[in-house]
């Protein structure tokens, strides 16, 4: 469970998303507009701030960045709706840590808020570290298999925290572009999830069929015999993680163009623009099967 605060000024969004929120146990505060959110803040601050982008006074964008200034290592996802895509994008360049489009609210909030905060309790541990983890390098070949993702992901983290690099928020947004990177290469490179198929939108939503549907294709041949391999190097100047998979199937696909409308619902096109968004070099090679992220620590976004 977490404390929000959810800054929506329409009534209809806001019942919606807070009704989301509480089905898994949040504890929810709403508010109108970012001045107001900036206001509960300063009276008590939340695990988790969750933001529409068009609002008066203060807007999305706004209160973003606002909180990357004030609170550095508090995240905060957006919510977009159609028609403020741009915005969206420019607030995850601002340093929002995920978005998730107001059509796909009922089966992905739950999914990236649960994600987020892991990251945020395992980065928490390592805060007040009084200690530095020395320029740590690791690789890992891992199974065909969406389990490999979330522990893989709460390991980087954590190491990125004990070595003191960056702020708390920037460490979530490095392990949101390699979840999005792993979810990629397993779904769509290894196991070659086509659009019309429902399995990794089901799984995302919580389904269980897609949990079980996924479980099932993975252990059939050819699938199988795949892999994903992970590796980390934190340097003094930077942070690089190479993903590759096995299959024949791509990491990413460049149409719909990432920003676009149609891209905020393809959830191969949305690890793109995430990937893209909080890393500061993105390149794919072999045939979009391998992707190599690198984050500059003098960065701030």
């Amino acid at each position: 469970m977490a404390t929000i605060l959810l800054a929506e000024d329409s009534s209809t969004h806001a019942a919606l998303i807070r009704g989301v929120l509480e089905e898994d146990s949040h504890r929810v505060q709403c508010v109108a507009d970012g001045r107001q959110a900036i206001s509960a803040m300063e009276s008590e601050l939340p695990d988790l701030v969750i933001t529409d982008l068009r609002m008066p006074e203060m807007n999305g964008q706004e209160l973003v960045q606002e909180i990357v200034h004030r609170y550095p290592d508090l995240p905060s996802i957006v919510v977009t709706a159609r028609g403020s895509e741009s915005l969206a994008v420019d607030a995850l360049a601002m340093g929002a840590v995920n978005f998730v489009p107001k059509n796909s609210i009922q089966k992905l909030l739950n999914h990236v808020v649960r994600q987020t905060m892991r990251m945020a309790k395992v980065d928490a541990i390592y805060r007040n570290f009084p200690g530095r983890l020395r320029r740590p390098e690791f690789s890992f070949r891992l199974k065909n298999s969406i389990q490999a993702i979330e522990p893989s992901v709460l390991f980087v983290v954590q190491a990125i925290a004990a070595t003191s690099q960056m702020n708390g928020a920037q460490r979530i947004r490095i392990g949101t572009a390699l979840a999005s990177a792993m979810l990629n290469a397993i779904c769509f490179g290894n196991l070659e999830i086509g659009d019309e198929d429902t399995i990794v939108s089901r799984l995302l939503s919580g389904d269980p069929t897609g949990v079980a549907d996924l479980r099932e294709r993975a252990s059939q041949s050819p699938y199988r015999e795949r892999t994903v391999d992970l590796k980390v190097s934190v340097g003094k100047s930077d942070t690089r993680i190479l993903v590759a998979h096995s299959g024949p199937g791509q990491l990413t696909r460049l149409t719909p163009a990432p920003g676009t409308p149609e891209s905020f619902e393809l959830e191969q096109c949305r690890g793109l623009m995430l990937m893209t968004s909080f890393m500061d070099n993105v390149r794919f090679h072999s045939g979009c099967t391998e992707v190599v992220m690198v984050k500059s620590h003098a960065t701030s976004g």
